[in-house]
């Protein structure tokens, strides 16, 4: 595959001049390593870590991973046949042949918490020199195109809930090697119930340390920290950015925080409702604005709007297309266990001024340029990339077709009108499977992988006996 790179002028004359400023600064920074990586299915970033004298080479050719990588389940199980032939008909998939990876040298960062070391993210090729339709990055950026084809641009702020813990035992014996591993024994950082005081937020002094560190010396625009309501939770809010970038950013930060808090013996978790006594569910919160010309918000609200026209009809989509559209937002079983009546997260697809029991909260005024949609469904599993596509396709959808928006709910958990969000994850990936809008919007290639992804766990869930059945079951018959 030697000079794929340069055979299928992947990079344009700008890029190549990027890439040889790069070589030029990774070397007079005295790195001694540099991890190419890509974000898979999942949001989890994978990839090689690669000597500096490497690059040149790798710059020119690219770098080659086994293309199962792209069809694991998050225990890391293949869940498709590659042995009796192409699963997706992809080049180089059949037979468990190789994708290629294209650095992109607008993504590269030195680790502050690990001296030395360089991450390099990049996008995903197959060997005959076709962008891959499963690379979830790639279906981001051509929604995003198809935005800026009609002149706009969705600015996004992201607000993300965690939990952190203190790592007591890593449990490293061999029987605890299982697949997926055995998690951690861990304890926690603050007992909660003081939502936002300052006694929780002294105790998490140590870790806000660690993380501001990180951040800042990622670039990352970190606005916020406070302590959550929940046992050991907190939430980090930061600042507006472009939609691929605040996706971009998503992916480095959960990566970044999980390796830098590990390195001082803690665990930050964005599973979303970690089994742990009395631990509260974790959700992500996505804030978007529609930018026109002159960097002008388009949700502005006129005097006397509730809401402006172009959020109406954003909203509308947002709302039309949420059922068929939530497993972007909520991908993992554990995420459909929050949407429960009266608990800050919503159970059905409504819109509110706003009110945070609403699936999307409105928080807009006359002459505000923060004016923005507040999406509420989100998990901090969420892939960032297939998040933020799901609103734009569906904002866009219903700005086209001047879709109608509904009143809003004055009480968001009784709202008859609403449709209610889907009960668990296999009923969201039935919805989007069936969904002809999904097919066109990520592609029926990427909908067909993605769904024997979310297959395989759920049958894996489904033959798993569980400490519910267990105790109800085992002494009862």
């Amino acid at each position: 595959m030697t000079g794929f790179i340069r055979k299928y002028q992947l990079y344009d004359k700008q890029a190549k001049e990027k890439v040889k400023q790069l070589i030029s600064r990774i070397k007079q920074a005295g790195l001694h390593s540099v991890r190419i990586l890509f974000a898979d299915q999942h949001g989890v970033m994978r990839g090689k870590t690669v000597m500096p004298d490497q690059l040149p080479g790798l710059f020119e050719q690219g770098m080659a991973l086994p293309s199962s990588l792209l069809i694991k389940d998050i225990a890391n199980r293949t869940v498709m046949d590659v042995w009796s032939g192409s699963a997706t008909g992809l080049a180089g998939m059949a037979g468990l042949g190789d994708i290629l990876l294209v650095p992109d040298p607008d993504r590269f960062f030195e680790l502050p918490h690990a001296p030395g070391i360089g991450w390099l993210q990049a996008d995903i090729w197959h060997n005959d020199g076709t962008a891959s339709p499963l690379d979830t990055r790639r279906i981001a950026r051509q929604q995003a195109e198809q935005l800026a084809g009609a002149g706009l641009s969705l600015a996004v702020g992201l607000e993300v809930e965690a939990h952190i813990f203190r790592i007591e035992s890593e449990y490293l014996a061999a029987a605890d090697a299982t697949q997926p591993g055995r998690p951690p024994e861990v304890s926690l950082v603050h007992q909660g119930w003081q939502l936002a005081s300052e006694q929780r937020l002294d105790s998490l002094e140590p870790v806000f340390a660690i993380i501001r560190q990180c951040c800042a010396g990622l670039g990352l625009p970190l606005r916020t920290l406070e302590a959550e309501f929940g046992p050991s939770q907190i939430e980090m809010t930061f600042g507006v950015r472009e939609a691929i970038q605040a996706a971009d950013d998503m992916v480095l930060l959960r990566a970044a925080l999980r390796q830098a808090l590990a390195r001082q013996g803690w665990l930050i978790s964005f599973m979303c409702r970690p089994a742990l006594a009395n631990c509260f569910s974790a959700g992500w919160h996505l804030h978007q604005s529609l930018i026109g010309k002159q960097c002008k918000n388009l949700f502005i609200p006129e005097a006397g709007q509730q809401l402006s026209q172009i959020a109406g009809h954003w909203l509308a989509g947002l709302l039309a297309h949420g059922r068929e559209m939530a497993i972007f937002a909520a991908p993992t079983l554990t995420g459909y266990k929050r949407y429960r009546p009266h608990s800050l997260a919503p159970d059905r697809l409504s819109w509110g001024l706003d009110n945070r029991g609403a699936a999307f909260r409105l928080i807009a005024a006359e002459g505000d340029k923060a004016s923005r949609i507040e999406n509420r469904t989100g998990e901090p599993a969420a892939n960032p990339y297939l998040y933020v596509a799901s609103q734009i396709a569906s904002g866009l959808d219903g700005l086209q077709k001047e879709r109608p928006c509904p009143p809003a709910a004055q009480n968001a958990y009784a709202d008859e009108r609403a449709e209610k969000l889907p009960a668990n994850l296999a009923e969201a990936v039935q919805l989007m499977q069936e969904s002809a809008f999904v097919r066109e919007a990520f592609g029926d290639l990427f909908v067909s992988a993605y769904g024997a992804i979310k297959a395989a766990e759920l049958a894996q869930f489904n033959s798993h006996v569980t400490d519910f059945e267990q105790q109800h079951y085992l002494t009862a018959f």
